[in-house]
């Protein structure tokens, strides 16, 4: 142990860490009760939150440096800056984690009846109230926490969606052309001299490619 941190283990050489102060920020969390197991089930729902980041940190390949959990929540850090969607996507990272988490074990319970005792009660507790309340905190849009760099994941989404859209439509308008060219070829022209045949054409696409379709 240094200056208060623990090393829990590793993950891709990156060390995960654990400051004492976990326990406090678990007891608060407890409403002030001694429930181990609660504590327990906190620390590993925020270790699952860091890990959530630090699974999109080696996606982007980003340079995993540090996993650490402590009183506030915790951290993890990367060696390498990403581009603003790739920040967006790491901060978002740890609150699907969480959701995950609680997905899984919402299923479990339509399928499994837990035990009546408490800690088991505790646990479950952390892993679906808890859990969504820690998500909320952590989704609100200001600095430190993640929902300041995830909420504009939202707007980067929508801008690649509306240019998938334009460029789909340009596409369309191209093969709409193509068709109507298509179609004039195929049309008796054997009367018309070259001038004719060529102002004719012109005016036909245009008349085409002008005209509203129905919707």
């Amino acid at each position: 142990m240094s200056h208060g941190w623990w090393t829990l283990g590793r993950v891709r050489g990156a060390p995960i860490r654990v400051h004492w102060t976990l326990l406090l920020g678990a007891l608060v969390w407890s409403r002030f009760n001694i429930w181990p197991a609660f504590w327990l089930a906190f620390a590993v729902l925020i270790l699952i939150h860091e890990l959530g980041h630090a699974l999109v940190v080696l996606r982007y390949r980003l340079g995993l440096s540090e996993i650490a959990i402590h009183g506030a929540g915790g951290y993890c850090r990367h060696d390498q800056p990403g581009s603003r969607f790739q920040e967006a996507m790491v901060a978002w990272g740890g609150v699907l984690a969480q959701l995950t988490l609680y997905a899984l074990v919402r299923a479990t319970l339509v399928f499994v009846e837990p035990p009546a005792s408490a800690p088991v009660q505790q646990v479950l507790w952390v892993f679906t109230d808890i859990n969504l309340w820690v998500a909320a905190l952590n989704l609100i849009p200001f600095e430190p926490l993640d929902g300041a760099k995830a909420w504009p994941l939202v707007g980067m989404l929508a801008a690649r969606w509306r240019k998938r859209a334009a460029v789909h439509e340009a596409s369309q308008r191209r093969r709409n052309v193509q068709e109507e060219l298509r179609a004039l070829e195929q049309l008796d022209t054997r009367s018309e001299t070259p001038g004719q045949k060529t102002d004719r054409l012109v005016r036909e696409l245009i008349e085409r490619t002008t005209q509203p379709k129905d919707r």
